[in-house]
């Protein structure tokens, strides 16, 4: 069999780009601090230290993705001053210990992970890094916990500036500013652990978690706020006996191995939104309209507990069988997988958040009971894959897995 690259069938559901490979822009106020230079911080302090707002919008829950436990989050650095600023150096540190760096961006890799808001440019170089007055930048923090070490309950981030005076961000001496005192707890609440909303066969784990993934970097501002409802989100394609995600004519719904097939409740709980009135547009086609109101395609949302609710979208028209109010049990079929709204081909988007809207809210993790990893979807091959059982884990971005 030949390596088949399923990323080129997976599809996506973005808010502020129809592009497949970015979307658009998100944020909200969850703790904010205003730094100030710290006279212990390791650098040279300018007179005048730098005017910035420092938001982290979500605090981080860990959660196992693929092998890796993670801490996942933003910092959103606006420049409140009149001179251009450039973002140099990020510390992260436990507060309890912060002489030794958990993890150091500068260069390239600080450029790989911060972005200008807004902005819809590829990730990495220095010009990302540099905030003129009034500019926002988003940072993006994956940040590895090593097992022998430990969830910390308070990180402490130390952000190195050069401050300008022109656009020639000239350096001199004492011109470099440290922001040393911007704090952020650690969510104690552990990740609910889930059964996947789907049930057997292969399936292509589109854009799930990374730091780099559509979904990750995909922001919404809607009604005053801008937040990453789809942080952790998954776009699920069934992979069928020929290692493909389709068969026959690829424009055609039911030629995808997925359309059709039972969305299952991961969890009880009580249906808060349910949309129905949407036709299924063939794949690689544009649908008619795309409203906020239609992205999603058909959708169900239940709310399962307290500040979580579970989201289940681009589903078939007609194949929805739960209503607003009704009580739903873990492993009820709630709707069949379909190819409605802002998609490509059919596919099963699902993501939990922290409140009942689907853009306006933000995402939390979650882990799967279990699945079996069976490789990237960059190279699958359907008779030659690994085969590697996983527990309480999320699969990475672009996995091939297994449902039980």
């Amino acid at each position: 069999m030949h390596r088949r690259d399923l990323l080129k069938t997976s599809a996506t559901f973005g808010c502020a780009s129809s592009r497949p490979t970015r979307r658009g822009a998100c944020l909200t106020t969850f703790l904010v601090v205003v730094g100030a230079a710290s006279h212990s911080a390791v650098a040279q302090i300018a007179e005048r230290p730098a005017r910035v707002d420092v938001v982290i919008p979500k605090a981080p829950t860990p959660v196992t993705v693929d092998t890796q436990r993670v801490l996942v989050y933003e910092l959103h650095v606006t420049n409140f001053g009149t001179g251009p600023l450039v973002l140099r150096q990020l510390d992260i540190m436990d507060a309890a210990s912060p002489h030794v760096p958990l993890a150091s961006y500068r260069d390239s890799a600080l450029g790989r992970v911060v972005v200008p808001a807004g902005s819809m440019m590829d990730m990495g170089g220095a010009s990302s890094t540099r905030l003129d007055p009034g500019v926002r930048a988003i940072v993006f923090v994956w940040l590895p916990i090593e097992p022998s070490r430990g969830t910390r309950d308070v990180l402490r981030h130390r952000l190195f500036f050069d401050i300008g005076d022109s656009a020639t961000m000239r350096r001199d001496r004492g011109t470099q500013s440290v922001i040393d005192n911007i704090m952020v707890e650690v969510s104690r609440r552990p990740a609910p652990v889930l059964p996947a909303p789907l049930r057997g066969g292969q399936w292509l784990a589109g854009s799930a978690p990374s730091n780099t993934s559509d979904h990750r970097r995909s922001l919404a501002a809607i009604d005053g706020h801008v937040r990453i409802a789809q942080r952790f989100a998954i776009d699920w394609n069934m992979v069928g006996p020929n290692g493909d995600t389709h068969h026959g004519d690829e424009h055609k719904n039911e030629s995808y191995w997925g359309f059709g097939q039972p969305v299952y409740s991961v969890a009880s709980g009580e249906v808060v939104a349910a949309v129905d009135s949407i036709a299924d547009h063939p794949p690689h086609s544009a649908p008619p309209v795309v409203t906020l109101a239609s992205i999603t395609g058909n959708y169900v949302t239940v709310r399962i507990g307290p500040d979580r609710y579970a989201t289940y979208a681009h589903l078939e028209h007609g194949g929805i069988r739960v209503h607003v109010g009704q009580s739903v049990r873990a492993g009820e079929v709630i709707a069949l997988l379909g190819c409605t709204g802002q998609t490509t081909a059919p596919h099963l988007h699902f993501q939990l958040t922290d409140g009942p809207s689907v853009l306006d809210s933000e995402g939390i993790p979650y882990t799967l009971e279990s699945y079996t990893d069976l490789g990237s979807g960059q190279d699958f091959e359907e008779d030659k894959h690994p085969s590697i059982p996983r527990r309480r884990a999320m699969p990475g971005e672009n996995e091939v897995v297994a449902l039980p």
